[in-house]
């Protein structure tokens, strides 16, 4: 007899397809007799039924012994097939290795508080992305921040490497324009082009060196990453002329040191300990008006990432409405004025591909490429200001996530009115106490979130350190839902209400 067996499933639950010869063999034996494991009996029947050669009955015999540990009945059948195994000079080490293995678990305990204090220091400096890993993993954040576990280093760049050398080449770049006296409305794309070319040379020969010169793959990366910044800082320049807002300030950063404009973020947990907070602002622009100044903070980002609500409410991407409420709070002082949120976005650096048909002229595809670099995040749900973001709107803007519909209101956008833009930095504070005490409580639980198809586990170092596995009773991911907007304002609201 021929036995042919597919999995309906993989090891999360996601369902397969079986092979196409599955159904060329039903074509072709239509008598053919199927069955499936998915509902397996009790009886002594359906056990010797499973019983076979010894590799899969092995393989079986393992499945059986793991619900056996998980509390499963297990039919007595299966104790004389152990018993044969045991007894096979073949089978008898490979059984015990299994065995040890059963009953393992990867769970890990709380750190003693005394130890945290050691890992951490007193008083303790974090900052808005590392509560953001451990936001999206504790263990992640322990490994990294705690314990300072790293991959050796090899000598190459890798792309955290280049997102920070081209945030490093955009601040000197703006660093130039201002000692030099020009604004950004007044660049010439040619000055740019040679100036960002210098820039780059100089802090790559700094950097690399030798490398550059002597490797043709860095030689090519050399002019991939000057025409990005190129593309980077001219779509800037447009964005400032099409705008009212004026930059005030780069790589504005919060600390204790003479240089930091702002003090850190201050987090007072229930323990009566204080969390420092330091980090740094890539942009900050202003609107001076009669009410007041309007605020909008830029984080450049050279990887494609989407602004979602849902992921601030869960403590992912918190970072943006943190370092809002941080200039809100402290921006009186410094402009001398009544400071109001104009919005948060990101700016992604990048030269993107456009697929366009027929026959376009260069003006077109400008257009193209605004539309695909448009800044993501949050502004304020005021029709007047979005136009002194984007005088040129039409419809939905291409350089903001705002839409004016023909009948001058404001259509679908990504905007917030100024009492949610209050909650939402209140909200985030809170969340950010709640994490940095859980933190400080010594909780580094292995609890990777799962948003759709995406994980914490995607790009982590961590996986052979914590052995995270579905298939284990006791790994599983934290679901993360994407909510709707409206349910996120009134969950935000709620839990307010709940700490009133």
């Amino acid at each position: 007899m021929l036995y042919i067996s597919y999995p309906v499933a993989d090891h999360e639950g996601r369902t397969l397809r079986p092979s196409i010869i599955i159904s060329r063999l039903r074509k072709i034996f239509p008598n053919i007799t199927e069955s499936n494991n998915l509902a397996e009996g009790d009886s002594a029947k359906d056990a010797i039924n499973m019983i076979s050669a010894p590799m899969p009955t092995f393989n079986e015999l393992i499945s059986i012994l793991r619900q056996g540990v998980l509390g499963h009945k297990v039919n007595p059948i299966w104790k004389h097939v152990r018993n044969w195994y045991e007894k096979q000079e073949l089978w008898k080490e490979r059984l015990a290795r299994v065995q040890e293995w059963i009953g393992y678990t990867n769970q890990v305990e709380r750190v003693d508080t005394s130890k945290v204090k050691q890992l951490y220091g007193s008083p303790v400096y974090s900052s808005i992305s590392r509560l953001e890993q451990y936001a999206s993993c504790p263990f992640s954040f322990y490994l990294r921040y705690g314990l300072g576990a790293k991959d050796r280093k090899v000598f190459k760049l890798t792309p955290p490497d280049l997102g920070s050398f081209m945030h490093h080449v955009i601040d000197e770049f703006s660093t130039r324009i201002k000692e030099v006296g020009i604004s950004w409305r007044e660049l010439d794309r040619d000055w740019c082009e040679r100036e960002i070319s210098n820039i780059v040379d100089e802090l790559l020969e700094r950097k690399l060196g030798w490398l550059v010169n002597n490797s043709p793959r860095y030689r090519y990366l050399v002019v991939r990453l000057k025409r990005v910044i190129t593309r980077a800082i001219w779509v800037i320049a447009e964005h400032i002329s099409r705008s009212n807002f004026e930059p005030i300030g780069y790589e504005i950063s919060f600390g204790e040191s003479r240089n930091d404009k702002f003090p850190p973020i201050v987090l007072e947990l229930p323990s009566g300990q204080k969390i420092h907070l330091v980090g740094r602002i890539d942009r900050v622009d202003a609107l001076k008006t009669d009410e007041g100044t309007y605020i909008r903070i830029i984080d450049y980002k050279s990887g494609n990432r989407d602004f979602k609500l849902s992921d601030v409410y869960y403590g992912l991407q918190i970072q943006l409405v943190t370092y809002l409420g941080a200039v809100l709070e402290h921006g009186q002082e410094l402009l001398k004025d009544k400071v109001f949120p104009g919005g948060m976005l990101y700016f992604r650096i990048d030269d993107p591909m456009i697929r366009l048909t027929g026959e376009v002229d260069e003006g077109e595809i400008e257009k193209a490429i605004m539309k695909q670099l448009r800044m993501k995040g949050l502004v304020l749900a005021d029709v007047k200001l979005i136009k002194e973001m984007d005088r040129d709107i039409e419809g939905l803007s291409s350089i903001i996530p705002a839409r004016i519909n023909k009948d001058g209101n404001l259509g679908k956008s990504s905007a917030a009115t100024m009492e949610q833009f209050d909650e939402l930095c209140k909200y985030s504070k809170r969340l950010l106490t709640q994490m940095a005490q859980e933190m400080m409580e010594g909780r580094v639980s292995i609890s990777p979130y799962k948003e759709k198809k995406a994980t914490a586990c995607d790009y982590c170092p961590y996986s052979a350190v914590c052995q995270f596995d579905p298939s284990f009773q006791d790994n599983r991911y934290r679901i993360i839902r994407d909510i709707k907007d409206e349910e996120i304002w009134s969950a935000i609201k709620e839990r307010r209400q709940e700490n009133e």
